[in-house]
């Protein structure tokens, strides 16, 4: 059956029928949390989801990264010295996490097209707050290589399988600023790890015999338990297997399946077979999404651990133990905001080009500061601070490639496990060569590392650009879908959904 037979003439629901709005003038409009025309049953709805999916998945994203912070935290805070730590032991205390992390990505991602998502996150949440409470009875290093290897295997099918069921309840219009709303947390997260361990170490410490760094983790395992408890009761599954509960009808599914149909999307099958992957190697989008993703996990590293070993070995100022755990936090802090601009300024308009390029540009801008060294503290403090712009392209990225794929699951699923899984194949063992703990606070390699890797992103975001506009303009990406789907695409629906995009490549 040729593409031509796939299509059929059949008018669909109209989204916008008013004048076409300029890119400013959307802008003004404020956010907008339910696209033009939704209906009643629809916000509903959509309310009910953003209250499962995103509360389960901004906890969950949250207490991961705040349990994962607290290591470096720990490590300033007390730990290094109580456990004999010494030489690059931070960096393969991370590197044995990613490891394992990377050791179980891709089988879990084929594990969560076999098995119910919403019970094997939550399953997964737990296992990773008991191996977090482990961390706190650590008495060697190689406790804490045993806790860090079992806490990346249960973080495998995390950020994957949220974005997954993020990307398969929500149309296009809906997602950017939802996905914004579940990265932001991330950040969040972080930034209160900093925070948390400032606290706990000034009241804390010594408390029935404990260092400051145990209560931390004693603290995140208590704070990581009520999330996984939520995500049993309302986490849900994808669209066309979710079953009816008692918040979600059937009613209101079937309007999920409806509404994702209407926009020209295929419901992925159950299992996900390897041609599948076979065909997804075959086009330009995994290639240049997984090395843009690897580029990112490199660009944001030296505003997280290099940061604070840089405020702990610093030998023109001397740095507290609050200040070297408080000052972290900032990188943090520029990251959620510009992360929340820039989503509200690409989901409002559909460009995803500009607050990538924008990142990507000042980031490098940091990275030859830095590398530059012969400035004053306060501008190597700048320069730290506004690299934390990098951890912005998280969103702005996996968006873009939700965006370029959006109406072909199977790519969606394996892009985005791939771009997650790849790229930290690099971030295990890079940052031990690039940025060696000996080597603080000056890391002349690791900063020289960063500058190149910032260059290459700005003109890797260029080449996407390019790339998609000259699919948007041939209409090719729509074309190989049918082509491969076996399933009927209609006409009108596609040429509604990708009316918004096209304007990009006039």
């Amino acid at each position: 059956m040729g593409t031509d037979s796939l299509v059929q003439e059949k008018t669909t629901r109209t989204f916008y029928n008013g004048p076409e709005k300029t890119k400013w003038q959307k802008l003004r409009e404020g956010v907008q949390w339910y696209r033009p025309g939704t209906t009643t049953a629809e916000k509903k709805m959509l309310f009910k989801l953003d209250c499962a999916i995103l509360v389960f998945g901004c906890l969950s994203s949250f207490s991961k990264t705040l349990d994962n912070g607290s290591l470096t935290n720990a490590y300033v805070s007390g730990m290094q010295k109580d456990l004999n730590l010494g030489g690059n032991d931070l960096n393969y205390l991370t590197a044995v996490y990613y490891a394992s992390y990377l050791s179980f990505m891709i089988p879990g991602s084929f594990l969560l097209t076999r098995l119910p998502i919403q019970r094997v996150l939550p399953t997964m949440e737990i296992l990773w707050g008991v191996c977090t409470f482990g961390c706190a009875w650590a008495h060697s290093l190689r406790d804490l290589y045993v806790c860090r290897f079992f806490l990346g295997a249960c973080e495998t099918v995390a950020f994957t399988g949220l974005i997954y069921v993020i990307g398969s309840w929500y149309l296009r219009e809906e997602m950017g600023v939802r996905v914004a709303l579940f990265n932001i947390s991330g950040p969040l997260g972080s930034m209160f790890s900093g925070y948390l361990q400032t606290a706990t170490y000034t009241r804390l410490q010594g408390r029935h015999g404990l260092e400051g760094w145990r209560w931390l983790f004693i603290v995140c395992f208590c704070i990581t338990i009520p999330c996984a408890l939520i995500g049993f009761i309302f986490f849900p599954n994808s669209p066309n297997n979710t079953k009816p509960t008692f918040w979600l009808s059937q009613e209101e599914i079937d309007l999920a399946n409806k509404r994702l149909q209407e926009e020209g999307i295929r419901n992925i099958d159950k299992k996900i077979k390897w041609k599948e992957l076979t065909r997804v190697l075959k086009d330009w989008p995994w290639y240049f999404f997984v090395f843009g993703w690897c580029l990112y996990d490199q660009n944001q590293y030296f505003s997280t651990t290099p940061f604070s070993l840089y405020l702990k070995s610093s030998k023109s100022v001397k740095y507290t133990i609050a200040q070297v755990n408080n000052y972290p936090t900032v990188p943090k802090a520029v990251s959620i905001v510009t992360t929340v601009i820039g989503s509200y300024y690409s989901d409002k308009t559909g460009d995803r080009f500009t607050p990538c390029l924008i990142a990507t540009v000042l980031n490098a801008l940091a990275a030859a500061i830095l590398l530059g060294w012969n400035v004053s503290e306060g501008a190597r403090l700048f320069a730290f601070f506004v690299s934390g712009i990098s951890s912005s392209m998280n969103p702005f990225q996996m968006s873009w490639a939700s965006d370029v794929v959006k109406e072909d699951p199977e790519a969606r699923s394996l892009i985005t496990a791939s771009m997650n899984c790849i790229g930290q194949v690099f971030l295990a063992w890079v940052p031990i060569f690039t940025f060696p703990i000996p080597q603080a606070p000056r890391f002349r390699r690791g900063f020289t590392f960063s500058l190149i890797t910032s260059i290459l992103h700005v003109l890797l975001v260029i080449v996407i650009f390019l790339l998609e506009r000259r699919d948007l303009r041939s209409g090719r990406r729509f074309k190989k879908i049918a082509d491969y789907s076996g399933q009927v695409v209609e006409r009108e629906s596609v040429e509604e959904l990708d009316e918004s995009r096209k304007e990009k490549a006039v």
